[in-house]
């Protein structure tokens, strides 16, 4: 009999059904759950990592310091420490299981012979995407204080602990600022040219794109894949958004793209007081990636066809699109010679999954456990 809504317990680690319906939610197996809770378990009980957590509690007493600049309740403020802790931890041990993996070509063939996987549908569009003014005098701001950072850095830790103080880029900053495995077809232009660039251990100079300014530090270059330490500082808009006057200048941009009085490249080179923008001539997205709201708004549009435009929060910020279908790709099984950077990456990716499942089903059988009912 389930008591207090506990599904299960795997060590000391329990699991709620809540968390069993957040789950779902999001298309992971039960068995992702089972697994991120054992590894919890036994990185809490992991030397190496309980006793070099400098990052963690750099990180917690961030989250405290901004946090306490809002209005939240104990129980949730509470909650979220714990899920910093609890993501961190997980995170750790997973690298330290799977940061000796690598795949040798004899390997990607031999996967290649016996299964041939297969490329995700694509969706190919070109867009728009219009950005209220940015504050000039933030800009110059973030550009110094990144280029301030960048020359009190002297070390690896140096870099982590600056990512997790100062960056906003949720993803890499509590792993101080650690990004690893990017494939470089996949970056934007932008990022690409910077990349490119650099040595390793080497640090850009301060950089500006769409999402905001920039700091990346190269870590390894491997053929067609990178690890880097990122500091992000994201954009911040005017204060005296005038959020109809936006609205109603967009929608005349579309009024005179459906009457093709101009071009979507024609737009960004137009000046205005009211909005920033940015074109994207041509990205392939694979359809799993894109946001509901996309989806919905792409799901009944025809070739050549341009969406009316919508808004969108990106990155905490309000940015609205304006949408031309180009192509769609159907799946398609993957090319040997066109596509090894993409097989090198599935099958390291599997090699490691395979890794942390053989570990989990040694592990359990030496872990205590009870499962209600699921």
């Amino acid at each position: 009999e389930k008591i207090e809504g506990i599904s299960a317990i795997i060590g000391n680690e329990i699991i709620l059904d809540s968390e069993i319906k957040n789950q779902k939610k999001v298309s992971n197996t039960l068995d992702d759950l089972l697994i991120q809770k054992l590894m919890l378990f036994y990185a809490k009980k992991d030397p190496d990592i309980i006793n070099n957590d400098q990052e963690l509690k750099l990180k917690i007493q961030d989250f405290i310091s901004s946090i306490n600049k809002k209005y939240i309740n104990k129980e949730l403020f509470e909650e979220l420490i714990e899920t910093i802790k609890n993501n961190y931890y997980i995170e750790k041990f997973y690298q330290k299981i799977t940061d000796n993996i690598d795949v040798t070509p004899e390997q990607i063939k031999n996967f290649y012979k016996k299964k041939r996987p297969y490329i995700p549908k694509k969706i190919c569009i070109s867009y728009i995407t219009f950005y209220p003014k940015k504050n000039e005098i933030n800009r110059e701001k973030n550009i110094l204080l990144l280029k301030k950072i960048k020359e009190e850095i002297h070390s690896d830790i140096d870099f982590s602990i600056k990512a997790i103080l100062f960056s906003e880029d949720e993803y890499s900053n509590i792993n101080g600022g650690l990004i690893k495995n990017i494939l470089i077809d996949d970056l934007s232009k932008e990022f690409k040219n910077i990349i490119l660039s650099l040595k390793e251990k080497e640090i850009s100079n301060p950089f500006e794109t769409k999402k905001g300014f920039h700091l990346i530090r190269l870590e390894k270059k491997r053929k067609n894949e990178i690890d880097i330490r990122h500091i992000l500082i994201k954009h911040k808009y005017s204060k005296n958004l005038n959020k109809n006057k936006i609205k109603s200048f967009i929608n005349l941009v579309k009024k005179r793209l459906t009457y093709k009085k101009i071009d979507f490249e024609t737009i960004c080179k137009e000046k205005n007081n009211i909005v920033e923008s940015f074109f994207q001539k041509k990205i392939c997205i694979e359809e799993n990636q894109l946001s509901e709201k996309m989806k919905k708004i792409l799901r009944f549009l025809k070739k050549g066809e341009i969406t009316k435009p919508y808004k969108e929060i990106i990155n905490g910020n309000m940015t609205f699109f304006i949408i031309k279908l180009l192509d769609i790709i159907p799946h398609h099984p993957v090319s040997f010679e066109k596509n090894y950077p993409y097989l090198e990456y599935f099958v390291k990716k599997i090699t490691k999954k395979n890794k942390i499942k053989n570990w989990y089903e040694k592990t359990i059988k030496n872990t205590y456990t009870k499962i209600n009912r699921f």
